[in-house]
């Protein structure tokens, strides 16, 4: 009996052991990316600062006391009406933070001060003109970006932007180039931002916002303000530098964090201002709320949502949480719970109560489906090229170089599995690939004949770059309890099948097959042949 419960506890201790490695396996999957001395926080802030080069932007560097701390490290890009800067300003600049704002260092000793600090300066005519910047900002940004890494490698890169603004980055930087400069970032840092916040800007809490930056970041801070600016009951300076989220941005990541619980931190501390700014928020009805996205759960959440919104036409500009809430299913609303990890909103008796929550994300038109005109082709030795259909989830369905433009993978002739890139133009989203397959053309068989417990099959080779061919026989014709002959010569055209049944008849088939990413792709089987065995 010992022995049955030594047996049995030792059986339970095994399956917990196995039950948690799985999960921790499950786990690992998602990257909450942990700060490390490694791997550091590595901030790349940008500031609008709609000033000339030469006035007294004096916040520029001194809104951030601490610029380097174990595990964190932070890079300025500051965009002047007439450049571009990369800064790397040194942490310890005490005693200038308040003098900076009131502009008591607008002279020249103080620019070239300023200056000596800047790593990479572009030129540009007017930053504020979006015709004349985007395509040099663009460029700007990569330059930096390669800087940066070389620098600071890490895993851990964020980009904040602070100022005014569009759904493009940096406020003057068009849709098409933001998503140039972010596919390029990904491959220079080696994947994935691990941040981009736009929580200090005017109302970037949409689905356009989500389209746009999804595949290019694993976290996301949006924020849904009615208009961003508002004012302090009392000026503090003190008061500031506590709660004020450029100021305290190094608090916000820690070694042995994870830069999701920095996103957390970040709408904390960034709600915290909202308390020393009542009687503004409250005259003008100020609606103010903050929102973190974990974008590995985009693709589970986001095509839902948008199947929701076509069923239920007449919700554009609806509250994403309102409508899951009242007309979703289960799995929609568990998937907004992965999707959206963390909000806070001023809608409180404290400030003043919403006549209408907006819950911190807007549903406008979402991409509802993607459909390739074929996703399955048989190989007759020609180039294939399924169009594409592209529908909103209003109804509305895009135009092919209007709204999106299309790539095909070379070749497409011969079997295999092909990719076709949607490249989504302005807010409808950044890229999505979709797959079809060219199949082997039937296997024609040229004879059956019977051998001793065996039978040989003969066939024509087929074209089209195929692997090898599958080979059926079984007692029934329905091929039930079917055996299986692997040919893995794409040019063979026979094979001999021994170790059967004697004087038994055997229905037999053929297929060609093509292995594409590790899986096969089957042509259809050939006409069922019978034979006796000797």
């Amino acid at each position: 009996m010992k022995r049955i419960v030594s047996f049995f506890m030792t059986a339970v201790m095994l399956l917990t052991m196995l039950c948690s490695l799985s999960f921790e396996s499950s786990a690992a999957k998602k990257n909450t990316h942990k700060i490390t001395e490694k791997n550091p926080a590595v901030v790349i802030r940008s500031t609008f600062a709609t000033a000339k080069f030469k006035e007294s932007f004096g916040g520029v560097y001194t809104a951030v006391p601490v610029k380097d701390k174990e595990g964190y490290v932070l890079y300025d890009v500051i965009i002047w009406e007439d450049r571009i800067n990369l800064y790397k300003f040194p942490t310890g600049l005490e005693g200038n933070e308040e003098q900076g704002f009131n502009g008591i260092y607008a002279s020249e000793e103080y620019y070239s001060w300023r200056e000596s600090f800047c790593i990479k300066s572009i030129r540009c005519k007017d930053t504020d003109d979006m015709s004349k910047s985007s395509k040099i900002l663009r460029d700007a940004f990569v330059e930096f970006f390669r800087i940066v890494n070389k620098k600071t490698p890490s895993d851990n890169i964020i980009l904040k932007y602070s100022g005014h603004g569009n759904i493009g980055y940096s406020g003057c930087m068009n849709v098409e180039d933001t998503k140039v400069m972010l596919e390029k970032g990904v491959k220079i840092f080696g994947g994935k931002f691990a941040l981009i916040d736009f929580g200090t800007n005017c109302q970037t809490g949409n689905t356009d916002f989500v389209q746009v930056y999804h595949n290019y970041t694993d976290y996301l801070i949006l924020s849904q303000f009615d208009f961003g600016g508002y004012g302090w009951d009392e000026w503090d300076y003190e008061v500031y530098k506590k709660v004020d989220i450029d100021y305290c941005y190094a608090d916000m990541f820690n070694l042995g964090s994870t830069v999701e619980q920095a996103g957390k931190n970040i709408v904390n501390k960034s709600t915290e201002r909202w308390k020393y700014c009542k009687k503004d928020l409250r005259k003008g009805k100020i609606k103010q709320s903050m929102t973190l996205l974990d974008m590995s759960a985009y693709d589970s959440f986001m095509p839902e949502l948008a199947k929701l919104l076509y069923k239920n036409p007449g919700n554009y500009g609806t509250d994403v949480y309102s409508l899951v809430s009242k007309k979703g299913s289960k799995k929609l609303k568990n998937l907004y719970k992965k999707f959206v990890i963390y909000y806070k909103d001023n809608n409180s008796k404290d400030i003043f109560v919403w006549d209408k929550k907006s819950y911190g994300l807007t549903a406008f038109n979402l991409v509802y489906k993607t459909e390739l005109s074929e996703k399955e082709y048989t190989y007759n030795g020609k180039v294939r090229k399924p169009s594409v259909k592209i529908t909103l989830s209003n109804g509305y369905v895009l135009r092919n170089g209007t709204d999106y433009k299309l790539s095909y993978q070379k070749g497409r002739k011969n079997t295999g599995k092909y990719k076709v890139t949607v490249s989504f133009k302005g807010r409808y989203g950044s890229k999505e690939e979709l797959y079809f397959t060219i199949k082997p053309s039937k296997v024609t068989v040229s004879s059956l004949s019977s051998v001793k417990k065996g039978f040989k099959l003969k066939w024509k080779p087929v074209s089209g770059a195929v692997t090898g061919y599958q080979v059926q026989y079984a007692l029934k014709s329905s091929f039930s309890g079917a055996g299986t002959k692997w040919v893995k010569k794409a040019d063979t055209g026979s094979v001999t099948v021994k170790k059967l049944k004697a004087k038994k008849k055997y229905y037999v088939r053929i297929r060609a097959y093509k292995t594409a990413d590790g899986k096969k792709i089957y042509s259809p089987w050939s006409v069922s042949k019978t034979v006796k065995t000797k």
